[in-house]
């Protein structure tokens, strides 16, 4: 019942009252949550679910080896998430190899948003097909250096843990005049993806002659697969990730190197990931709980 002044209708607060009392609610019931939170231990999915008890999803077509890790968090109202190591992976280095796009049919609920985007065409070539045909070139190449592959489709192993994931991609323009690669990492993740797509521009750049384009977008840098806080289908945190974008299958001269030089942007990939191999020695990026700030208070739909 509200009470009545001059006015026959109740009043309403001005919009920065308004404002200023759902602030106050929020600011309440976010208070709560970390309460209840503070100090303690929750599981969060590798894969970047942000549910508390959600399960392991089977790695679909992977070997065992490839299997989702349980990652545990403490979090830590008003400061910083400490997600705690993995356990240590045992046998040979792992590398997984996205081709991106490919077997889109078979991506689950949550990547739902995702479903119409094939990628780009040109030339009478499908994207996924020059990315699923140089993930295995790549993957031929580091098997020959005693390295364990994963071929990995649009759907990424729950919590995959590796000693890198690289997701491979072309570029589209509708103009046909844009080229060049380019190469991300994304956010609140572990501290070696700046040195990994730093190996992957220098060798991939100096093996192919492609030139390099810096025009990254968020939608590399948010890229799902980076996602662990927010998605199922994303590698585990301390897993170095990065997604190359490897020339615009758009642009003539570089559909040309894409598709009729394939090995040798095969070559360029196995470099930078060798490198990089060689940079950060077995274990290391496994061997710290990693510290990243808090995930924002409202999530995106995951980028492609």
């Amino acid at each position: 019942m509200h009470e009545l002044g001059t006015d026959t209708a109740p009043r309403r607060a001005e919009p920065s009252q308004r404002f200023g009392r759902r602030r106050g609610i929020l600011a309440t019931a976010m208070a709560g949550i970390s309460t209840a939170l503070s100090g303690t231990h929750v599981a969060l999915a590798d894969d970047g679910s942000v549910s508390p008890d959600a399960g392991t999803a089977p790695p679909g077509d992977l070997p065992a080896t490839a299997a989702s890790t349980a990652v545990v968090g403490s979090v830590d109202p008003g400061a910083m998430v400490r997600v705690s190591r993995p356990e240590m992976p045992t046998g040979p280095r792992r590398v997984g190899i996205q081709a991106g796009h490919w077997r889109m049919a078979d991506i689950p609920d949550e990547l739902r948003r995702l479903a119409g985007q094939t990628g780009t065409s040109a030339g009478g070539v499908a994207e996924w097909q020059v990315n699923l045909d140089i993930a295995n070139r790549v993957a031929s190449l580091l098997r020959d250096d005693g390295i364990a592959i994963d071929v990995i489709p649009a759907t990424v192993p729950e919590g995959y843990l590796a000693d890198v994931f690289l997701s491979l991609h072309a570029d589209g323009d509708l103009s046909g005049t844009r080229r060049g690669f380019k190469a991300a990492h994304g956010t609140r993740r572990g501290p070696y993806e700046p040195q990994l797509v730093r190996a992957i521009v220098e060798e991939y750049g100096r093996v192919t002659g492609l030139p390099s384009n810096g025009e990254v977008s968020r939608n590399m840098t948010g890229y799902y697969a980076f996602g662990w806080s927010r998605l199922r289908s994303s590698v585990a945190p301390h897993t170095p990730a990065a997604i190359l974008e490897m020339g615009y299958l758009t642009h003539p001269d570089d559909r040309a190197v894409l598709t009729g030089q394939a090995e040798r942007v095969a070559g360029g990939i196995a470099r930078g990931i060798r490198r990089f191999l060689e940079e950060v020695p077995a274990g290391v990026a496994f061997a710290e709980d990693l510290l990243v700030p808090p995930a924002p208070a409202w999530g995106r739909r995951p980028a492609w």
